[in-house]
């Protein structure tokens, strides 16, 4: 049922690839925009990203009807270095939270009928995780310090896993995926990525994730160092199996997913973002697909979206992680939408049409 199953491993030989949103389509939506009773383009980039949901969908008019949370929840075994405040256990706790819409972004999602589905990709523990599907790879990253965090098979597993959670979520109906994470430790994972991936120091990567004390920060950011020290000449995928975790490699999966079965993805932040540049090296127009939500506090986040060229709409100063930027942004998405179907119109509103000069 459905559409057919793409392979990562068929990515890796180079035998797929991922064709451009199709640019007069978004036009062809803008243009309905211009006949809104208000000044032309004056949503900015809420218009824009707008249209482009509906070309990425292949519909004339975008469809927020079915829209669903993925959070990729997995351990790091860097947390043997004391670079998070709490331990791994706390990974397991909250994927289950998650799974049950009780944390903040299950909160906000409930208010606006988005669906979620918190995915086990490699949490540390012996048993199945309430209200969480099991997709685990492996039982948390290895300390990265000491070994590589995973081997290139494991990591090409979890990217399988984004993948099919896309396709699958396709083939049950829903139009529109919300992507976000939750996992101990990941923060400093995706710094070392981030460092090797847009050639920057341990200082400029380096954030305090989800709260650290001066100590601690520092403690992690020296963490950073040593591992930016470690190697020269990696690929993506490289970096990745030595630095990275089995959710941040899901979330790669779930852009690739959005761009081979056209479906928008709404993005999260720093660690979203990290995931998505991962996927944009290994598969031209992968982050066609993407729609961008904020800029996390972690001090990497506003240098990834230059580097992806997805200037995000909120800057809140937010590091809640789990999609909740991403269902912030639905929610504006939404509104925009309420706006462009019902909404005066030119000649409607005792207005004349105004012109856009724009084209």
């Amino acid at each position: 049922m459905g559409e057919t199953r793409y392979l990562f491993e068929d990515i890796l030989e180079s035998k797929l690839f991922i064709e451009p949103v199709d640019k007069s389509a978004i036009r062809k939506i803008k243009d309905s925009w211009d006949r809104v009773s208000k000044p032309i383009d004056s949503l900015g980039s809420l218009e824009d990203l707008h249209s482009k949901i509906g070309a990425i969908q292949g519909l004339e008019y975008p469809d927020f009807s079915n829209m669903r949370l993925i959070v990729c929840c997995g351990d790091h075994g860097i947390v043997e270095e004391g670079v998070s405040q709490t331990s791994q256990d706390v990974t397991r706790v909250c994927a289950t939270n998650i799974g049950r819409g009780l944390t903040t972004s299950g909160i906000m999602a409930r208010t606006l009928g988005i669906d979620i589905l918190s995915v086990d990709v490699g949490i540390n523990y012996a048993s199945e995780v309430p209200y969480t599907l099991n997709r685990r790879v492996k039982y948390g990253t290895c300390n990265f310090l000491k070994q590589p965090a995973m081997t290139i098979e494991e990591f090409s597993r979890a990217v399988q896993v984004g993948m099919d959670l896309v396709k699958d979520s396709k083939d049950e109906g829903y139009n529109v995926i919300l992507l976000g994470e939750m996992g101990i430790g990941n923060t400093t994972s995706a710094a070392v990525m981030a460092g090797y991936l847009l050639d920057l120091n341990a200082e400029a990567v380096t954030g305090r994730g989800a709260g650290l004390d001066d100590e601690a920060f520092s403690r992690k950011r020296a963490v950073v160092a040593m591992a930016l020290a470690k190697y020269n000449g990696l690929s993506p995928v490289e970096i990745c199996a030595n630095f990275g975790g089995l959710e941040l490699a899901a979330m790669t999966g779930v852009v690739i997913g959005g761009g081979l079965y056209k479906v928008p993805i709404i993005i999260d932040g720093m660690l979203s973002q990290i995931s998505a540049l991962v996927a944009d090296r290994l598969i031209d127009n992968a982050k066609d697909y993407l729609i961008p939500s904020h800029i996390s506090k972690e001090p990497v986040s506003q240098k990834l979206a230059s580097k992806l060229n997805l200037p995000s709409v909120l800057d809140a100063n937010m590091a809640v992680g789990e999609g909740a930027g991403a269902v912030m942004m639905a929610s504006l998405l939404k509104i925009t939408d309420e706006v462009f179907h019902n909404a005066l119109k030119f000649g409607d509103s005792g207005v004349e049409q105004y012109e856009n000069f724009s084209k």
